[in-house]
């Protein structure tokens, strides 16, 4: 996708602030309801697609609140030195990289597509009804692994909310003042992926595995929204993808993918996931990694140059 080019944009943004929901980006200030070209200029009203959020779902909001009110505990010289990283910690979703993620591309007005092209990734669609059957199969004989169930469970429960903590550990830099930059590109990272991956769950509605087996028993309350594909996985390999690019050298680079890896399977232990939502989600994280990069640029600059 296009950079938003001169102080044509930011000049559009800053006097028309905008409202992500369900269907399209709305002013705030009654402004025009349309994204914003690459020259600054609003373009036609285009639905974003997908089903309705529920104002980016509550989930959203709750994990988001989690790691806030964590983030408040956390040592007063680590948030004294925030600077830009304390203010994407203390935001609630990361709304101008929403935004940049609703601009549309340069080109004719006339044949740009409805749909933003992040939204119509190429991921393999699930299965059908004979392998959904098989998945549950596997399913069931998990279930009966009462031991490694149990060994798995404070992992699953913790992970229920997701917090980037497990992502900060292996890299040294949990409680650590410095990287401000990093752990908010994080945080904001499991937001937005979170928004993008409730868009895939409502197109696609695939059923949670404890609908097609009743005799499934998960260890979490089921969530609301639909299975596939996995946002746990979606997000944590999302982190993993976007780290990779700011330091592939880092030693740590395989502890992370293991981590993502170790949540996204979580999910399946808990009754939860099927395998294939699982694979799903570390596809889209794969596929959708270009478009996280151009709309946080600022903040993988400011992370990556925590670490040089």
């Amino acid at each position: 996708m296009c950079e938003p080019g001169g102080g044509g944009v930011a000049a559009f943004l800053n006097r028309h602030p905008y409202e992500v929901n369900a269907e399209r980006v709305l002013p705030l200030d009654g402004g025009p309801a349309h994204p914003v070209g690459a020259d600054g200029s609003a373009v036609g009203d285009v639905p974003m697609g997908g089903a309705a959020l529920s104002a980016l779902n509550k989930s959203v909001r709750n994990k988001s609140s989690l790691n806030k009110n964590k983030n408040k505990n956390k040592n007063k010289n680590k948030m004294a030195g925030a600077g830009g990283g304390g203010a994407a910690l203390s935001s609630l979703m990361p709304a101008l990289e929403l935004r940049r993620l609703h601009q549309l591309p340069e080109a004719d007005p006339f044949t740009v597509a409805r749909r933003f092209v992040w939204e119509c990734l190429d991921i393999c669609l699930p299965p059908g009804p004979d392998f959904t059957r098989l998945e549950t199969a596997v399913l069931l004989a998990m279930q009966t692994r009462d031991a490694e169930r149990m060994r798995r469970l404070p992992d699953i429960e913790a992970q229920a909310a997701f917090s980037v903590e497990e992502f900060l550990r292996p890299l040294g830099i949990s409680e650590v003042a410095g990287y401000e930059a990093t752990e908010g590109l994080f945080l904001n990272i499991l937001q937005a992926t979170e928004y993008v991956g409730l868009l895939y769950k409502g197109r696609i509605d695939r059923d949670r595995p404890n609908v097609v087996e009743p005799r499934l028993r998960p260890l979490l309350s089921v969530p609301a929204h639909q299975s596939f594909p996995s946002n746990h996985a979606f997000q944590a390999h999302s982190i993993v993808f976007a780290f990779n690019a700011i330091l592939p050298e880092h030693p740590a680079t395989e502890e992370l993918q293991r981590i993502a890896q170790n949540v996204a399977e979580n999910r399946e232990w808990a009754g939860l996931h099927y395998p294939s939502d699982t694979q799903a989600g570390k596809e889209l994280a794969r596929r959708f990694a270009p478009y996280l990069r151009d709309a946080f640029a600022a903040g993988f600059l400011a992370a990556q140059s925590e670490w040089h």
